[in-house]
């Protein structure tokens, strides 16, 4: 599946393939195309480098397991957001995946996001996850509502290190291709 945005004027259209094995320079120049603050709300620390481990998950993962979606614009198909859901998340609960994204400064605010989350929930319900889990620092909790928008609040906590929400997938909005959110459409 492929989602694409509709044209807008002044925007450079935008599709949102998965991810695959040889998308790992693509990562990595995506990585280095973010400012040190996107680098930190993504991951919570100043790190030099997108996480090994973690690309290696995140490119050879099964959806089932580890599920990711790139966002690609223009005629150059430049990787611009990078959006996972990770299972399980905790030691016995397979039913909960962990979002994660990551825009490039310049793609911000423009509904990437939300759509990586609209695609990634739509496609966890299918595979049968019933709720997400999503984390981020202090002052950020309106980006948790944007993204989340349309879930159900199972828990929301606060600690030291920040917010995180978690989320139940309805069985509606996401499950329903005709009710996908109209940010995107999906091509087979």
């Amino acid at each position: 599946m492929t989602a694409v945005m509709e044209p807008q004027v002044g925007l450079l259209p935008w599709r949102i393939t998965p991810i695959r094995p040889e998308d790992r320079a693509d990562v990595h120049r995506l990585f280095a195309a973010c400012s040190v603050a996107s680098v930190r709300h993504r991951f919570r620390a100043p790190l030099p480098a997108f996480p090994a481990r973690h690309l290696d998950e995140l490119l050879a993962g099964p959806p089932e397991r580890h599920d990711a979606l790139a966002v690609r614009a223009g005629a150059s198909r430049e990787l611009v957001a990078l959006g996972s859901l990770a299972l399980p998340y905790g030691p016995t609960d397979g039913g909960t995946a962990e979002l994660g994204l990551l825009v490039v400064d310049a793609w911000q605010r423009r509904g990437l996001g939300r759509a990586l989350t609209a695609a990634l929930i739509e496609r966890a319900a299918c595979r049968g996850v019933t709720r997400i889990v999503a984390e981020v620092e202090h002052g950020r909790g309106r980006l948790l509502t944007a993204l989340t928008r349309g879930l159900t609040l199972v828990r929301r906590t606060v600690d030291r290190d920040g917010l995180t929400g978690i989320y139940a997938i309805p069985d509606g909005p996401f499950a329903d291709p005709a009710a996908r959110p109209p940010v995107y459409r999906l091509e087979p």
